[in-house]
């Protein structure tokens, strides 16, 4: 997968970027000194977009308006894994 995610718009590249450094500055490190994302380092930041959009859910378990970007950016950050590792 390609480490510098050509695959997301650029404010979803940056939003990642800013989350990643938040919550897991060690993997975002690890991705920008690769040559490619690995296998567990997606999975890692799928994890940690699920993390961060449970952390932005309303009094009804709803996303709020940040946690739908977040969700649209989590589903084309897991489709974009999916399609490298079916």
């Amino acid at each position: 997968m390609d480490h510098r995610f050509s695959f997301l718009s650029a404010v979803q590249a940056d939003l990642l970027t800013g989350i990643l450094l938040r919550r897991n500055s060690a993997l975002l490190e690890r991705v920008r000194q690769a040559s490619a994302v690995s296998r567990s380092d997606a999975e890692e930041i799928v994890s940690t977009l699920g993390e961060e959009l449970t952390n932005n859910l309303d009094s009804d378990w709803e996303p709020t308006e940040y946690g739908l970007i977040v969700s649209d950016l989590l589903g084309q950050f897991n489709a974009a894994r999916i399609r490298q590792w079916p």
